[in-house]
């Protein structure tokens, strides 16, 4: 508000009937227009970031009514920061760039799992070869399925502490989700495996 107050009286004329003394009248009735303008600001202010996706709270309901969420993967009772980040998603989409043998996409996959908050190792299922694998090693086939092991944030079952019907791990997320949400980004010709331990 000092900013408007400070404008608003380097417009005004010089001179003895112009005081610029805080307590004269002319000072309040500046020091009261100013507070309007500075409310006038700040409200303005406010609508933008409404506006803005990445900072919405008023607006989300609009904002995912028009981008087709919430996303069913994740369930209906979402928190606030988990549904900012579907929709910062659905409108920057993930790019997973990368063909059939690019070493990216595991890695591409792997950041997408920590992006939604899981520990996740990505492989594919490729041939054993002579010279290249050795002995012990799996045995696989070229069929273009991808395994995704998940490590779990986990709070182990305890006696004495849990319950009788608690589940035995306790997450932040559950993992079932995280299973919908690549099968609906991963391109179509992989199949994806995900593993939790």
């Amino acid at each position: 508000m000092e900013k408007f107050l400070q404008s608003l009286a380097n417009l005004l004329p010089t001179g003895f009937a112009w005081p610029r003394d805080p307590r004269s009248t002319l000072m309040r009735v500046i020091r009261g227009v100013a507070a309007s303008f500075n409310e006038h600001h700040e409200v303005v202010a406010e609508t933008v970031r409404q506006w803005q996706p990445a900072t919405t709270v008023n607006r989300m309901a609009e904002w995912e009514e028009s981008t087709g969420l919430p996303d069913a993967c994740f369930g209906l009772d979402q928190p606030l920061a988990l549904r900012r980040k579907l929709l910062l998603a659905r409108l920057r989409p993930v790019e997973l760039f990368y063909g059939d043998s690019s070493p990216a996409a595991t890695g591409s996959i792997e950041a997408i799992c920590a992006w939604l908050g899981y520990k996740a190792t990505v492989r594919y299922n490729t041939p054993f070869r002579v010279g290249r694998n050795r002995v012990g090693e799996r045995l696989g086939a070229l069929n273009g399925r991808l395994w995704i092991t998940v490590t779990l944030e986990t709070a182990p079952f305890r006696v004495g502490v849990n319950r009788v019907g608690d589940r035995l791990r306790i997450g932040t997320l559950n993992g079932g989700e995280l299973a919908c949400y690549l099968q609906r980004i991963v391109h179509a010709r992989y199949e994806v495996n995900v593993i939790f331990i």
